[in-house]
């Protein structure tokens, strides 16, 4: 005589036949269970960021972004040319004159001024020489490096008094900012010829 399993089974609604036997509600009848956790490998994933940090601290580059890039400002055209080193960018537009990003006066003011220095100019980059030196004085010596970003319809006078002003701050090394590619003059380039 074959013994019946009694199977206990919790009271409430449950799904038809057809769906006890998916994969999805019911356990599948001759169907084995696949186990559900999966361990992760850590260090396959771990040398593949690594590898991803690597790639990108090599494709990273430092010597862009030096000038602060906008649309109201046209800069020349340059033949010759040498890559700028990181240095505070006064930029000289139509409008205004800025150092960093922030607003130190107007061209026109200056323009119409007597003096010959820019004060408060001066002054931001007479603080930002002692901030320097303060920070850097076992390091590294203060080399006087200024960046210039100047509109190429700016009147020589008012760039006559930022570079003045830079001067008297203790900034003796300027360099100024150019779009390179220039063809330069047809005299000088019959010349290399």
């Amino acid at each position: 005589m074959a013994r019946a399993t009694n199977i206990i089974v919790v009271p409430g609604k449950r799904p038809g036949k057809r769906l006890m036997r998916s994969r999805v509600f019911g356990a599948g009848i001759g169907q084995s269970k696949k186990e559900t956790n999966v361990e992760l490998n850590l260090v396959s994933m771990i040398d593949v960021f690594v590898l991803l940090v690597i790639f990108l601290i090599q494709q990273f580059s430092a010597d862009g972004d030096l000038l602060f890039m906008t649309d109201r400002i046209k800069m020349p055209e340059a033949a010759n040319y040498e890559q700028l080193q990181r240095a505070p960018v006064v930029q000289i537009s139509m409008d205004d004159i800025a150092l960093e990003g922030m607003l130190v006066a107007t061209t026109s003011e200056i323009d119409a001024q007597e003096l010959w220095n820019i004060p408060k100019l001066e002054e931001i980059l007479r603080d930002q020489k002692k901030a320097f030196e303060t920070l850097n004085a076992a390091r590294e010596e203060f080399k006087g490096d200024i960046n210039i970003q100047a509109d190429i319809n700016v009147p020589f006078k008012v760039l006559k008094k930022v570079m003045y002003s830079a001067n008297q701050a203790g900034y003796f090394n300027i360099n100024f900012a150019v779009i390179g590619g220039g063809g330069g003059s047809e005299a000088s380039n019959e010349a290399e010829g």
